[in-house]
């Protein structure tokens, strides 16, 4: 179990600027990974507030909530086993652990009630710059597909003005946009 405050600044970017980029990064390889959104009518209340899903990345499982914080949001991750994750989505059995420790005792959602509401693909291009780390994305979900970059740091200022610092030293045009992957999720069903 770990537990951290991301922060981050995202931008949507035109296909034609996402292989751009891939063509210049084409030495940093990308990897795959699958994020399985999990909801329920009552944390779907809540959602911009907390986010939970299980990501699929090297053949290794990982279960997330997400709580929104004044700058950033506590990410608290819980390595789980492949039949664990099988039995959420076949059978709706939440794992046990903190995660579900921490949604019961804050009375956040019946954990009952959980279940994967769908998924997104993503391809991932990860790159040191300046401080920052600046992941380059192409998701895939409900029959779109959409690119963006993410750029992580330990300040939300730095994160902005790097962000703004790739996107111009790469002739790209940003659309600015917090949405979390799970919104534009949500958004396009």
């Amino acid at each position: 179990m770990s537990k951290y405050l991301e922060i981050e600044t995202k931008a949507l970017i035109s296909k034609n600027d996402y292989q751009n980029l891939i063509k210049k990064y084409k030495n940093i390889k990308s990897y795959c990974q699958t994020n399985y959104y999990i909801a329920s009518n009552e944390l779907l209340k809540k959602i911009e507030t907390y986010g939970l899903r299980i990501r699929r990345k090297n053949k290794k499982y990982q279960l997330t909530l997400k709580v929104k914080e004044n700058v950033g949001k506590t990410e608290i991750n819980q390595q789980i086993l492949q039949k664990t994750y099988t039995k959420l989505r076949y059978f709706n059995i939440f794992p046990d652990g903190e995660i579900a420790e921490y949604l019961t005792k804050n009375n956040i959602c019946n954990i009952s009630k959980l279940r994967i509401i769908g998924r997104m693909k993503t391809t991932r291009t990860d790159i040191k710059f300046l401080t920052s780390l600046i992941s380059i994305d192409k998701s895939r979900y409900n029959h779109n597909i959409d690119y963006e970059i993410e750029c992580e740091d330990d300040d939300y200022f730095t994160a902005c003005k790097n962000l703004e610092d790739f996107a111009r030293q790469n002739k790209i045009n940003i659309k600015k946009s917090e949405l979390t992957k799970l919104a534009r999720f949500l958004n396009s069903k």
